[in-house]
């Protein structure tokens, strides 16, 4: 083995390291921007005002009751006309 070789190794040996080390920094880095942008959306969504419920329409069962309310008074009223 050359003594070149050696001191290539070590060159590059080093120069990954150096990569690694930016990589790593890299991505902490992203690990905390992403952790700011989850919170800064939690806190937008705490402030912005929630819609109110939609006003929900009368049920099928109310329905049915007026129905039957109304065919009811119909049939009373045919009923006294006769």
């Amino acid at each position: 083995m050359y003594r070149d070789d050696d001191a290539a190794r070590a060159e590059r040996a080093s120069s990954l390291i150096d990569e690694i080390a930016a990589l790593e920094h890299q991505k902490v880095t992203l690990a905390q921007a992403q952790q700011r942008l989850e919170a800064a959306r939690c806190e937008l969504a705490a402030l912005q005002p929630q819609p109110p419920a939609a006003p929900t329409g009368p049920g099928a069962i109310t329905h049915l009751l007026v129905f039957g309310a109304t065919a009811s008074a119909a049939y009373i009223g045919y009923m006294l006309l006769i």
